[in-house]
């Protein structure tokens, strides 16, 4: 048996983005020609099974600089670009999100999804530098966007990642095998994820837990069909 998980990238660059890796798989042909038997280790493929990294499709940074009003700069494309990826949640907590706009969903009635998970098998800017806020969403009862929120660690002032850095994990919790799908955004698609993100940001009837997002959420039907009707190499 096998599920199937439908994704897609909604930036512009879209074309650069990645299908998600098994984790696991990796770290099989990292370790399996080193002289040990890691991975034989049931614990360690229950732990990673259904565990898939998100590659950045950016080379990007930004700065905090404290001498300037502690600022937050970059040098790295345009103040336009700034705006639509970063946001500054607190500044003096150091806590941002930086976004690439991943978007998973699936025709199955329920699948819980962890996404933003620390990249913990990886050597590199993120795990260097940052501490990922991760959560779990139903992607079979809510569509949306995925969101990249971290702490900068105590002794970085500077956020960093290279294009195709493994920058996030995504956990699917199910037994299941996955098969990805990709589909390309169409308008109806960015109406459907505004729609969902407006709901969120409703300062007047926001609603209290995941499941209340959820109830509100009777567009399935039609999102299944554009996504059908945008899939790729069908």
């Amino acid at each position: 048996m096998s599920i199937t998980v439908y994704w897609t990238c909604t930036e512009d660059e879209w074309l650069r983005a990645k299908e998600p890796e098994s984790v696991y798989k990796n770290f099989v042909q990292n370790v399996k020609d080193n002289g040990t038997a890691m991975h034989m280790c049931p614990a360690t493929k229950d732990y990673m099974k259904n565990t898939f990294s998100i590659k950045s499709i950016y080379d990007y940074e930004f700065n905090i600089l404290k001498d300037n009003n502690d600022q937050v700069l970059s040098s790295f494309y345009d103040q336009n670009f700034f705006n639509k990826h970063v946001n500054v949640r607190s500044l003096n907590d150091k806590l941002f999100s930086f976004s690439q706009n991943f978007v998973f969903f699936t025709e199955e009635k329920s699948l819980l999804m962890s996404a933003s998970m620390t990249p913990y098998m990886e050597d590199n800017n993120i795990t260097k530098r940052c501490v990922t806020i991760p959560g779990t969403i139903d992607i079979g009862r809510w569509f949306r966007s995925l969101d990249f929120a971290f702490f900068l660690k105590n002794e970085y002032d500077n956020f960093k990642i290279e294009e195709e850095e493994i920058f996030q994990y995504i956990k699917f919790h199910t037994n299941e095998k996955i098969i990805f799908k990709q589909f390309r955004v169409s308008e109806k698609i960015n109406e459907y994820l505004k729609d969902t993100s407006n709901a969120r940001q409703s300062r007047i009837l926001r609603p209290r837990t995941l499941n209340d997002y959820y109830k509100t959420f009777n567009d399935k039907k039609n999102v299944i069909k554009e996504i059908k009707n945008n899939l790729l190499g069908k």
